[in-house]
């Protein structure tokens, strides 16, 4: 009897196994729908974990988007508090910080990139490698540091109430002496690069330089682009010229990737060179990127003196041009005076507010403020996965 009961075990063992090949088991979709609440929640992708802690090595887990009634939940897509540490010892609880812990929590925040940006004063050449390491250290001390709000990006799903911190690179001219080190870069993380910052560099011309002539993208810097893409990195055209922009723009087709600015303006709303012309707007969302709105005053309003409401005229003109689907959040705070009702992080709730108020639809509003930007940083995982493999998808 016991012989018959064991082999009828075996046999129920034995069909319970093939039915969870054929179909999903009921504990294996609740720990699915576990897993995406706990991603939407806490406004970040759900990548996962690499052996080494560093770049995702899969595509992240799908996840549910938010409900309209919920609380958006921003993934700020450039946040200066980095440099502020490091070139400024400010530490980033300092009460004037506009990115504290305090304020992150009080604004709801579910994201924050972080970028690795080296004053051009440091050096009379140009910043290195070494540089970018070291600012590349601070910013993961910071995420270290504030474990209790933050949680890196590379270490896979992001625990409920808490902040995914994702690193960047703005300015990049460091690289153009060995671009392949940007290689290791991307596999420890970064996602999103811009080749230049307020001044032309050795890869680029930038929106704000010198260069009468905007030359765009240098040889190096195209095939520098071409590295980014490579590996499953993200180029930024913020702080590019527009002649740079158009350089750029049959690298990233080539590549079937994405161009993002994360924080720029529309230039038809406030005329400065370092907001996005309409046409830049429609190659951005042709290539399946997104935009980032910039709180700087300056990038808002011509001549200063910015509200929310009319960093809501650039929303409205943005989706209008690009569509929805290609707009998001990118505050530079901590890098300049914002405009007045968004003071801080702890602000950024009225910027919601403010978009409802125009017509925005409580959907879109998420979208803007979140679901964009993971669709954007989704849409290389496989690359990257394949990059740190050693591998590509191309």
């Amino acid at each position: 009897m016991r012989a018959l009961s064991s082999w009828l075990l075996l046999l129920a063992f034995a069909a319970a196994c093939g039915d969870r090949s054929a179909t999903p088991s009921s504990s294996a979709a609740s720990s699915s729908a576990a897993t995406t609440a706990s991603s939407s929640a806490t406004g970040g992708p759900a990548p996962a974990t690499s052996a080494s802690g560093s770049a995702p090595d899969a595509t992240a887990v799908a996840e549910a988007p938010p409900k309209p009634d919920d609380p958006p939940r921003a993934i700020d897509m450039h946040v200066d508090t980095p440099w502020q540490v490091k070139y400024k010892d400010r530490p980033v609880s300092l009460p004037e910080g506009h990115a504290t812990m305090a304020k992150l929590k009080t604004g709801q925040y579910g994201g924050i990139v972080y970028p690795i940006y080296i004053p051009d004063y440091l050096h009379d050449s140009h910043p290195t490698i070494r540089d970018a390491e070291e600012i590349f250290d601070t910013v993961e001390s910071i995420i270290s540091e504030h474990g209790d709000v933050l949680h890196a990006y590379t270490k896979g799903p992001t625990p409920p109430g808490k902040v995914t911190a994702y690193v960047s690179i703005e300015g990049a001219g460091c690289f153009a002496d060995d671009i392949s080190q940007i290689d290791r870069f991307i596999k420890r993380g970064v996602i999103f690069i811009g080749p230049v910052h307020w001044h032309d560099s050795a890869l680029s011309t930038s929106a704000t330089g010198k260069d009468k002539k905007k030359r765009g993208l240098t040889e190096q810097g195209k095939a520098f682009a071409e590295r980014v893409y490579k590996n499953g990195g993200i180029v930024d055209v913020s702080h590019m010229s527009d002649r740079g922009f158009a350089d750029l723009v049959p690298i990233a087709e080539r590549y079937g990737a994405p161009i993002v600015a994360t924080h720029s303006n529309s230039r038809a709303v406030a005329d400065h060179p370092r907001n996005l012309t309409d046409e830049q707007l429609r190659i951005i969302a042709k290539t399946g990127g997104v935009a980032g709105l910039n709180f700087y005053e300056k990038f808002v309003r011509e001549g200063g003196g910015a509200t929310v409401d009319d960093l809501a005229k650039h929303a409205l003109h943005m989706i209008e041009v690009a569509g929805v689907d290609h707009v998001g959040i990118g505050s530079d705070f901590d890098g300049g005076t914002p405009a007045k009702g968004l003071e801080d992080a702890s602000k950024v709730p009225a910027l919601a507010k403010a978009l409802r108020k125009a017509g925005v639809s409580a959907e879109d509003v998420h979208k803007i403020f979140s679901e964009n930007v993971k669709r954007v940083i989704r849409s290389r995982e496989k690359q990257r996965a394949a990059a740190s493999a050693g591998g590509s998808e191309r």
